[in-house]
């Protein structure tokens, strides 16, 4: 068998297990959307996308295809200074940080904040198909700047203030992330 091909999930340091394994499960598209679970033949009253209602809800689309995201990944962009970010798939997001023009400590922080940004929307559409709650954007790029934070300066032992993050100006440390 050749398994050149096959993508290994890149794990982050300083995010917790429950971000890696959603990210890496993600990857494989082994989330239960709405495409996945009629695929296990589970029936389901509505399979569009509960953030734009405008396409079946999938990996790719949740993360990717959806305007709801999209303009979510440009508030992204924008605060982490980086060009805007144009994907057509989840594992495109996932190879993004290598990209993006960063190194070092950035690099490391911008990919977590990747997989953050998509637990977080992954949560919103939670709370949107199982609460009723509406996703805000505001809400979710505040929840990230405070996730990526309070993981960041605890896991990643960034040595940052609040409003040094919020502005991502990341200092580089002598010593990386992860080697």
């Amino acid at each position: 068998m050749d398994f050149s091909n096959l993508n290994a999930f890149e794990w982050c340091s300083w995010i917790p297990n429950k971000c890696n394994i959603f990210g890496w499960r993600a990857e494989m598209g082994r989330i239960p959307t709405a495409s996945a679970l009629r695929k296990r033949n589970i029936q389901i009253a509505d399979s569009l996308c509960v953030l734009c209602e405008s396409a079946e809800e999938n990996v790719d689309h949740l993360f990717s295809g959806c305007i709801f995201a999209s303009r979510l990944w440009q508030h992204i962009s924008t605060w982490c200074k980086v060009p805007n970010i144009f994907v057509f798939s989840f594992k495109d997001l996932l190879d993004l940080h290598n990209f993006v023009g960063l190194s070092g400590k950035k690099k490391e922080i911008f990919y977590g904040l990747m997989i953050i940004v998509c637990w977080c929307i992954w949560r919103a559409r939670n709370s949107f198909k199982f609460q009723n709650k509406k996703a805000r954007m505001e809400g979710i790029i505040g929840e990230v700047k405070v996730l990526g934070f309070l993981w960041a300066k605890s896991r990643a032992k960034l040595h940052n203030s609040l409003d040094q993050f919020k502005t991502f100006t990341i200092a580089e440390s002598e010593h990386p992330v992860s080697e």
